[in-house]
C-alpha cells in the first residue's frame, strides 16, 4: 500500500520517490516505461506505477511503450495526414473553401488553418525562467503557424455517430473515419492505462482517473506543420499547457517539440520508436493539487527540423511535421477538486471544486477559439455534446 490508514504517504513510498526524483532530476530526460507487466499484472506492477508518478511530478511527461500499439500504426496514421494538410493548404492558396472548415461554429470540429489557434499569454512565466531555458515563442502571443483536425473519440452514444457535425469525413478520403478511429481508439486505450498506473502510483483507487473519463469527449486532434514555406525560429505551437487532463501522441517524423520540467528546466523531448509521450495538463494538476501540475511545452522549428526536413524532400516525402495527437478529457459532469491525499486545505483553498465544463469554458475565455460558441449556455446534453479543445 503507498498510502497509509491515516491517508499520509508511508515512509517508503516517499523514500522511493526521493530517489527517483534525485535519480531523474540528474538525468534531465524523460523516462521510458513499459506498461506491459501492468496490463498483465494491474496494481500489483507497482514499481512501475510509481515511476509513471515520478516522472509526472518531475518531468510533467512521461514516455510508455505499449505493447498493443506499435509504430506501424503511429505511421500509417502520420501519412495519412501529411496528404490531408498539404491538399487543403493548397486549396486554401487557390483560394478555395475547405469544405471541412467550420470557422462559424468556432472550429468546433474539423479543420482549423494555420494561424487560427493562439496560446494564452505566460509572458510572466516564461520571464521568470533563466535566460537559457527561456521559450522561443512570441510574447504576447501570436497564432500559430499549424493546422489542426478535430475529430471526436468516445463511447457510442457519446460519439453520436450519425451527427456528422463532429465526426467530418473529407469527400477524397475513403478510409479516414477507419484511420482516425483505428488511432484515435489505440490512444485512448494507452492513455486510460496510464492514467490507472499514474493512479496507483499516487496511492489513489487504480480507477481514480479513468472512471472520471469514461462517456467523456476525447478528442483526437492531429496538428500540421507546412516544413516548406517556413524556416528555422518559426513557432508552431507557441508557449502552453493542455487544458485537459492527460495528452497523448505516437513519435513525430521530425523533432522541434520542448517541455518544461516542474523545476523551469527546459528539455528537448526525443521519443524512441514505438513509444509514446504523454503530457500533464491543467485537470491532472487541479485533481492532484498542484502536485502534478500542468506541463508547459512549445513546438519550434529548429535546425534538427529543418535537417529533417531536408533529409525527407531527398527521399520524395511529404514535408508536413504532423503531431498524432489526442486530448483526453474528463467527464463534464465531473467535479474538479483535489482528490485523497491531496486534498489538503491549502490545495482546495487554491483548486475550489469545479465541474470540468466550467473549467474548459473558464480556460477558452482565453484562447482565440472562443471566438464562436455554440452553447452558451448548455443542457447536460449539449454538455456531452461540446467539444474538448486543446491548450491554454
Amino acid at each position: 500500500r503507498c498510502v497509509q490508514e491515516t491517508g499520509g504517504i508511508n515512509a517508503e513510498y516517499m523514500g522511493l520517490s526521493r530517489r527517483l526524483l534525485r535519480f531523474f532530476s540528474s538525468n534531465k530526460s524523460v523516462p521510458v516505461i513499459d506498461a506491459s507487466n501492468f496490463l498483465k499484472q494491474g496494481a500489483k506492477e507497482l514499481q512501475a506505477c510509481k515511476e509513471v508518478a515520478n516522472a509526472f511530478e518531475t518531468f510533467g511527461a512521461v514516455i510508455i511503450r505499449d505493447p498493443r500499439v506499435n509504430e506501424t500504426d503511429n505511421e500509417e496514421f502520420l501519412s495519412m495526414m501529411e496528404l490531408y494538410f498539404q491538399s487543403r493548404a493548397k486549396q486554401l492558396a487557390r483560394g478555395e473553401k475547405l469544405q471541412e472548415c467550420f470557422p462559424e461554429n468556432g472550429y468546433q470540429s474539423g479543420v482549423t488553418p494555420e494561424f487560427i489557434e493562439k496560446p494564452r499569454d505566460h509572458s510572466d512565466l516564461a520571464q521568470s525562467y533563466a535566460a537559457e531555458n527561456r521559450p522561443l515563442s512570441h510574447f504576447p502571443p501570436k497564432p500559430d503557424a499549424k493546422w489542426r483536425y478535430f475529430w471526436r473519440m468516445g463511447e457510442e452514444d457519446t460519439v453520436q455517430r450519425d451527427n456528422d457535425s463532429f465526426r467530418v469525413v473529407p469527400k477524397d478520403f475513403p478510409q479516414w473515419d477507419k484511420k482516425m478511429d483505428k488511432w484515435g481508439n489505440l490512444m485512448l486505450g494507452a492513455v486510460t492505462t496510464v492514467s490507472e498506473m499514474l493512479a496507483v502510483g499516487l496511492g489513489l483507487p487504480q480507477t481514480a482517473f479513468s472512471e472520471r473519463m469514461q462517456r467523456a469527449p476525447q478528442l483526437l486532434a492531429p496538428t500540421g506543420s507546412e516544413l516548406q514555406k517556413f524556416d528555422v525560429g518559426t513557432v508552431f505551437a507557441g508557449f502552453h499547457y493542455d487544458l485537459n487532463f492527460l495528452t497523448i501522441h505516437g513519435k513525430s517524423r521530425y523533432p522541434g517539440l520542448f517541455i518544461w520540467l516542474k523545476d523551469g528546466t527546459k528539455q528537448k523531448v526525443k521519443v524512441p520508436d514505438g513509444c509514446l509521450l504523454l503530457q500533464s495538463a491543467k485537470q491532472l494538476e487541479i485533481l492532484t493539487g498542484g502536485y502534478i501540475p500542468a506541463g508547459y511545452h512549445e513546438v519550434i522549428y529548429t535546425e534538427d527540423t529543418k535537417q529533417a526536413y531536408e533529409k525527407a524532400v531527398k527521399e520524395g516525402r511529404v514535408p508536413w511535421r504532423v503531431s498524432s495527437t489526442l486530448f483526453a478529457t474528463m467527464r463534464y459532469d465531473v467535479t474538479l477538486e483535489p482528490l485523497g491525499i491531496f486534498a489538503t486545505e491549502e490545495a482546495k483553498a487554491k483548486y475550489p471544486a469545479i465541474s470540468a465544463y466550467d473549467q474548459v469554458m473558464d480556460e477558452l475565455k482565453h484562447i482565440s477559439l472562443l471566438c464562436c460558441l455554440l452553447y452558451t449556455s448548455p443542457s447536460p446534453r449539449d454538455r456531452q455534446k461540446s467539444r474538448m479543445p486543446s491548450s491554454a
